[in-house]
């Protein structure tokens, strides 16, 4: 987050209660005064996507009455509204937790007053299977300009803490105003408010907010595979924290994932770059610190490992001599292990006492200096492993732990703890709130959790996340990345498009209720927009502007629509048509300078519109005969244009650029199912008797008698052709037999200098993919229950397929 933020938060802990102004009642007004949690929401539907996609928000196995907020992200999830507003957890009689939505009524519905219960489920069918655990009822109350809602009935009807509450400070106002924008949703907690909760409660185990920050602010990031926290945290004077050891201090850059052993279960540093200041700040913490004035003033980064039941400890300086010179007098004896000396020492606590923010019950029985570098081991094995490791480079900055985090991570850390998330649950606890953690649930998948926090004058940036484990993108074969969940079943194929801002790509995709989206490489929900009609084939992007912003252009039943890469029309392209449905619209770019001309045909009319959206006088060809078949195909050969139509009177009409006939094809083709496809220089399309027709510039028809079923499937470039007929593919004259099934038109990728061919059994949903030589690719078919599209993602060089999983869900593989 900004500074700006910060700054707003530390003005909380100013505690002036200064009345504001307006007499009008505002949101923020509204919040109660002993909010434990407030939760700004500012896009309720991304929100809702998001956390129903993340694999990491289960529910919570803790209860409401302690207020983790993985119970919040709960309640969430089954949100309705579509309003923006604030989420409010606060104690009540019972000793748990409450919730309450606070929100704004547009201008247009505000109302007086009045009480009214709905079930907190959708009235789609699709969303009620979903929801159908949450069986209490929420109620809703209005005034005149907000909305509360909430699953107790009293609270919402009476509002209490309206009658009663002060107003909120003008800072703290101002924060939950400004904060966060941009984001979905952000995070707001006064500790020692959370932590009250706690007095008298048996179990303590969940609390310690106070013992981490002051206040919070976080942004929550929610995906597939990733849940992260990221903001600030404020610390105080008078109140000891986690924060407050690094108050004054400035972070250098972490080395010592170099130095651990690559399985290690995890790390955990510190750093800083006056040691002086960081002892003095752990001294008003710890007051037993003994440590002698000059053995540790160089240091600049102490590392805590954990390996099973083993421990080591790594410190970096710069400035060896005086530890060095201690640690050889205090030796009682020194040998050699793979070319380095390691010492034995008498068991001593040194370390412990030295460092009692991070190190505690540690020992030091063995050690062994790396240049400016120590460790430091309670045990003899440990420590040779933790040379062999070293000089193998089998370290853990190569760890897949390490990989997994290393992308959400600042290089430089005050304080920075990555570890393996189902084996180090209780170390992680004793650092952060067990809130702040998921639980260490069976259903999680293999992930690493990380917690980061970097000094900044009196305050801290925070960032905590759990995270799936990237390893499977390093081993051979097909993987699946994510799926994505969504609001309803699947209606189109999804499908890759590119995101020009750093050219990789993302997923577009429509569901039966005619929602349109755009998903993330990392399977974030981006958008969502309402369409009134079925996308009509596939969706093309279009530089409109020619700046090298993309924006994607289709035709739906009865509209031809290009939208932005954030959802919104372009105008003029929102045109709407009465009459048969659209085909799929054709998009001409001649010379390749992006003056586009979009064709859109419906029935036997034919409309050309310019990059103006405005009609092609010029363009002859307005009316055919007969109905269009499909979507008219351009081509170029030499320097010369073919415009393709098919016609359902069996017509293949071939024009050029103005609707004159360039090519007349005198005879009549009963049309198979399949496109027109340009193959070495002939117009190639087959009919229902699977007889292929090659058609030259000059009108000169070559027929191929494949002997193809009525249903046979076809996709060709210039060069390549591959048909399916039945369980028989056939790709350059290569031939392949599959199972028995039911399988899609044969479709034809060319990336990286290779060819691809996918095929999909609709009936038993696997997915095949073979080589230009007809084999088949290791480790498929992978289950897909529509023909896949395919690319490199990420421009790694790796590809990945996109295609329908279950009924309401995709499926993102990568294919090494």
């Amino acid at each position: 987050m900004r500074s700006i933020l910060a700054m707003g938060i530390i003005a909380i802990l100013l505690s002036a209660c200064n009345p504001l102004e307006s007499s009008e009642l505002s949101l923020e007004d509204a919040i109660p005064d002993n909010a434990a949690l407030i939760f700004r929401v500012n896009d309720p539907t991304t929100l809702r996507l998001d956390l129903r996609n993340c694999d990491f928000v289960l529910p919570s196995s803790r209860g409401e009455k302690e207020p983790n907020l993985m119970h919040l992200l709960e309640e969430l999830k089954g949100l309705t509204t579509e309003d923006p507003g604030y989420l409010v957890a606060l104690p009540n009689a019972a000793d748990s937790l409450s919730y309450i939505y606070i929100s704004e009524i547009p201008p247009a519905k505000q109302v007086s007053d009045s009480l009214s219960t709905r079930e907190h489920v959708d009235e789609k069918d699709d969303d009620v299977e979903e929801l159908e655990e949450v069986s209490t009822p929420w109620f809703s109350s209005e005034t005149a300009s907000l909305r509360f809602s909430g699953k107790d009935s009293l609270l919402i009807t009476e509002k209490k803490w309206l009658k009663t509450a002060t107003h909120p400070d003008r800072e703290l106002v101002r924060l939950l105003r400004s904060a966060g924008q941009g984001k979905t949703a952000s995070l707001y907690i006064q500790a020692s408010q959370l932590d009250s909760m706690y007095t008298g409660s048996e179990d303590q185990s969940g609390s310690g907010w106070t013992d981490l920050a002051h206040s919070l602010a976080l942004d929550l990031h929610a995906s597939q595979d990733l849940l992260q926290w990221t903001g600030v945290g404020t610390i105080t004077d008078s109140v000891s924290t986690l924060l407050s050891l690094f108050a004054n201090t400035q972070p250098v850059v972490n080395t010592l994932a170099s130095l651990s052993p690559e399985g290690a279960d995890g790390l955990l540093t510190i750093s800083f770059t006056d040691e002086a200041v960081f002892k003095a700040n752990q001294q008003k913490q710890y007051k037993d610190v003994k440590v002698a004035d000059t053995l540790f003033q160089t240091t600049e980064e102490v590392g805590l490992v954990f390996q099973g039941t083993n421990k080591a400890v790594l410190i970096n300086t710069y400035g060896a001599l005086s530890l060095s010179e201690f640690l050889q007098d205090s030796r009682s004896s020194v040998y050699e292990y793979q070319g380095k000396e390691i010492g034995i020492l008498e068991s001593s606590p040194l370390l412990e006492e030295a460092f009692p923010s991070i190190i505690t019950g540690f020992k030091i029985t063995h050690y062994t200096v790396l240049d400016n570098a120590f460790i430091f081991c309670d045990n003899k094995s440990f420590m040779e492993l933790m040379i062999r490791n070293i000089n193998s480079g089998k370290t853990f900055d190569n760890s897949v732990i390490y990989e997994s985090a290393r992308s959400e991570l600042a290089e430089a850390s005050s304080l920075l703890l990555i570890a393996d998330g189902r084996k180090l649950g209780d170390e992680i606890s004793k650092y952060i709130p067990k809130a702040l953690l998921t639980d260490n649930s069976s259903d999680l998948p293999e992930h690493v959790f990380a917690f980061q926090l970097v000094a900044d004058r009196s305050f801290c940036h925070l960032n905590t996340f759990v995270k799936r484990k990237s390893s499977s993108r390093k081993k051979q074969g097909v993987a699946p990345l994510f799926t994505v969940e969504l609001d309803a079943p699947l209606a189109t194929n999804p499908q890759f498009v590119t995101d020009h801002r750093n050219d990789k790509k993302e997923i577009v995709v429509q569901d039966t209720e005619n929602n349109l989206y755009l998903i993330s490489t990392s399977g974030k929900i981006l958008w969502k927009k309402a369409l009134e009609g079925r996308v009509q084939g596939r969706i093309e992007q279009i530089d409109l502007y020619k700046n090298g912003r993309l924006q994607l252009a289709f035709t739906t039943s009865n509209q031809f629509l290009v939208l932005d890469r954030n959802g919104r029309e372009v105008a003029p392209f929102e045109m709407t048509f009465s009459g048969p449905i659209l085909n799929p619209l054709a998009v001409f770019d001649y010379e390749g300078n992006r003056n586009y001309r979009f064709v859109v045909t419906q029935g036997s009319d034919i409309r050309m519109f310019n990059g103006k959206g405005k009609i092609v006088e010029g363009f002859k060809y307005t009316k055919a005969d007969t109905a269009i078949l499909d979507r008219p195909r351009h081509f170029r050969i030499g320097s010369r244009d073919y415009l393709v139509f098919k016609l359902e009177d069996g017509t293949l009409k071939i024009l050029n650029r103005v609707g004159n006939t360039r090519v007349a094809v005198k005879e009549q083709i009963d049309f198979s199912e399949n496109d027109v496809y340009l193959n070495n220089n002939r117009f190639i399309v087959t009919d229902k008797t699977g007889t292929l027709f090659a058609v030259d510039t000059k009108g000169k028809i070559i027929k191929t008698r494949f002997n193809l079923a009525e249903d046979h499937g076809m996709d060709a470039t210039i060069k390549s052709l591959s048909l399916m007929n039945d369980n028989e593919l056939t790709i350059k004259g290569n031939k392949a037999s599959l199972d028995l099934g039911v399988y899609t038109k044969p479709r034809i990728f060319y990336i990286y200098d290779k060819i691809y061919v996918s095929v999909t059994d609709i009936q038993t949903q696997r997915a095949y993919l073979f080589d230009s030589s007809a084999l088949p690719f290791p480790n498929f078919p992978v289950y897909a229950a529509s023909p896949i599209d395919l690319s490199d993602i990420d421009n790694n060089r790796s590809i990945e397929i996109v295609a329908k999983f279950e009924e309401n869900s995709l499926i993102v593989y990568t294919v090494n």
